[in-house]
């Protein structure tokens, strides 16, 4: 009877979440628009740098008006579409406790989008405190300009998959899965573009598996558990507690 009771509410509440998630979906579309519009020359140009084997000189092309800002928004909007992933997720899969939908809808985006954010700075930060001692600085210089490209497309290319799989529940599945495939597809290009950038045209395979380990499963690792814990803490109504 509260099972059925608690689900009532959500369903009466849901509205709510979903004028909400408009606003956040309004502010992607207009970052998406810009990016098509003005620059999308800038838009071709990162995935020609991604794509082309040579691209030892893409940090050196000539750049676009505002190009560092219009990335930067786009990895925020990344940031907030990954957070509306994983929060629509646990909505179809979790029963996470909180007063109104609403509030659970903000708390879970803003916690799961301060998580992702640290990881994208340790991912950045890392990479160029290990590279700096192992490697050319032109060639972290690369990997992290390579990395910028692909969160900045990233958020281009999950707007429409995500926007779905927040309002339309039949497409939820298709949606999510098509969100996994292309995560698995993100994580095998970064490796590609490591051992291209780090270890071509070396036999140090040993030194490539640690680097994969130390840089790649690992942070994975550890951000799953903290996603876990955040989770866990939301579930038992601890997490902000007074």
């Amino acid at each position: 009877m509260m099972e059925e009771m608690f689900e009532e509410k959500l369903l009466s509440e849901w509205p709510v979440a979903q004028n909400w998630g408009f606003v956040l979906f309004l502010f992607c579309f207009f970052i998406s628009m810009q990016l098509l519009g003005k620059r999308f020359r800038l838009f071709s140009s990162m995935l020609h740098s991604i794509f082309r084997e040579g691209n030892r000189q893409s940090i050196f092309t000539e750049p676009v008006d505002n190009e560092f800002l219009t990335k930067i928004l786009l990895c925020l909007q990344t940031v907030i579409l990954t957070a509306v992933i994983i929060y629509c997720t646990l909505f179809h899969t979790r029963d996470i406790p909180f007063e109104t939908i609403a509030q659970q809808l903000f708390w879970t985006l803003g916690s799961f989008s301060l998580l992702i954010i640290v990881f994208i700075l340790y991912k950045f930060a890392s990479t160029v405190l290990i590279g700096n001692v192992f490697f050319p600085k032109e060639n972290v210089l690369l990997l992290n300009f390579n990395l910028f490209s692909i969160l900045s497309l990233s958020g281009f290319v999950l707007f429409i998959p995500t926007l779905l799989m927040f309002y339309v529940s039949s497409a939820y599945y298709f949606c999510f899965y098509f969100n996994i495939i292309y995560f698995l597809f993100i994580e095998m290009l970064m490796i590609y573009k490591i051992y291209v950038i780090f270890f071509h045209h070396k036999s140090l395979l040993l030194y490539f598996i640690l680097y994969l380990c130390a840089q790649e499963i690992v942070p994975l690792y550890l951000l799953y558990k903290a996603f876990g814990y955040l989770i866990f803490m939301m579930q038992n109504g601890t997490l902000w507690s007074q």
